[in-house]
């Protein structure tokens, strides 16, 4: 069985007769696809396996498959109509009008009723924080509970588009998380074991503020490298570097640590992504032993944001509130959580829902191997 990218080079006539490769995902030597895992990782484990894996914490980027399909927003952004209705007269800070970024591409603050009505139409792309009230329908991953790993969180954006994007070569300043949420995205990564070869001349790496081509850009990126159309004349080193490659679908969540080089591409159709960015803390374990699990229905909302990873930077937080303790502190019995949520359900309280969905599965699980206990006793 072929993967994607194989069978596109298997059937492709350049592929038998020879002719150089150009696209990013045709040069360089593909290692496999990023490792998958089945469940999210509590703080220990995020950072002894994926951020602590050698001296320099260059960390090793993981997929949980699903993660996010059962997130209270799905059900809110599930089509433009959903969406509007629920979220019209929220804003979006940034919306780009470019599919495939230069980082030159004007930007847009609007209405999202307005962004709804002319995306697809205009190509725009929103690259915005998540207004206050859509995060509180975004369970927050349980690894943010200990550890400082909180301290320094810096924004939740979501990503939107009517498909087809196209990002630079670039890796971030943050530790990221990243949640599929409709559409399909291509992903390729690039070890950061290469970042004095990527970060090069000969690689065409720019620094948007020293380089006067790109005086109307930001930042650092492969800024001289077309990823649809390599130029392996001018830059021949891309063909030596080994990678990895990641297709992402609905409810896929991926953690890509702030040091990989990557691109993304999005398939044709509408798009959406949740994007959770921290700065990397000092990572304090005792924090860990005594401190309790967030209740399953903390969201984004409970965290501060805003920290720019300097040292004059507040120190930031995610804290349930009173009310998410208490729900989490009150016993239910199963009648009353499925009662609880038929009526959440009803009245489209998706956060509440959600909670109580947890709680449900939770309770039948316990009374499945209650049974299952009572049954062996009798033999």
């Amino acid at each position: 069985k072929f993967s994607d990218w194989e069978a596109m080079r298997l059937w492709s006539p350049w592929f038998w007769v020879g002719v150089e490769a150009k696209t990013i995902f045709e040069v360089g030597k593909r290692l496999g696809f990023v490792e998958e895992r089945t469940e999210w990782p509590d703080a220990q484990t995020l950072w002894t396996e994926n951020i602590a894996t050698d001296k320099k914490n260059w960390g090793k980027p993981f997929v949980i498959r699903g993660a996010a399909k059962n997130w209270p927003i799905m059900s809110t952004i599930a089509d433009d109509e959903t969406m509007l209705a629920a979220w019209g007269n929220e804003t979006f800070d940034i919306v780009e009008t470019e599919l495939k970024e230069t980082r030159t591409a004007a930007q847009k603050k609007m209405k999202i009723s307005k962004f709804l009505k002319n995306y697809k139409e205009k190509g725009w792309y929103s690259v915005a924080t998540f207004p206050k009230a859509m995060q509180k329908h975004i369970p927050l991953p349980k690894f943010f509970h200990c550890g400082n790993l909180d301290s320094k969180m810096h924004g939740a954006v979501l990503w939107m588009s009517g498909g087809g994007t196209k990002s630079v070569i670039h890796n971030d300043g943050q530790d990221g998380l990243n949640c599929q949420l409709d559409g399909v995205k291509h992903w390729i990564l690039w070890s950061p074991k290469y970042e004095r070869k990527i970060q090069s001349k000969k690689l065409g790496w720019v620094n948007a503020e020293e380089d006067k081509e790109f005086k109307k850009a930001y930042g650092s990126f492969a800024g001289k490298v077309d990823v649809d159309n390599v130029d392996l004349e001018k830059y021949p080193g891309w063909n030596d570097l080994e990678w990895y490659e990641l297709w992402m679908n609905p409810g896929d969540c991926l953690f890509n640590p702030s040091t990989w080089f990557h691109a993304v591409q999005g398939e044709p159709g509408r798009s959406q992504s949740a994007l959770v960015w921290w700065f990397r803390p000092k990572y304090n374990p005792k924090t860990c032993d005594a401190a309790e699990p967030f209740p399953a229905n903390t969201s984004l909302a409970e965290c501060v944001w805003g920290h720019e990873g300097e040292p004059k930077s507040k120190a930031t937080k995610c804290r349930p509130t009173k009310d998410q303790l208490a729900a989490a502190a009150s016993p239910l019995t199963l009648p009353e959580v499925e009662r609880q949520l038929a009526q959440a359900v009803a009245t489209e309280e998706f956060l509440e829902a959600h909670k109580l969905k947890m709680q449900r599965d939770a309770l039948r699980a316990a009374g499945s191997a209650q049974k299952k206990a009572d049954g062996r006793s009798d033999l």
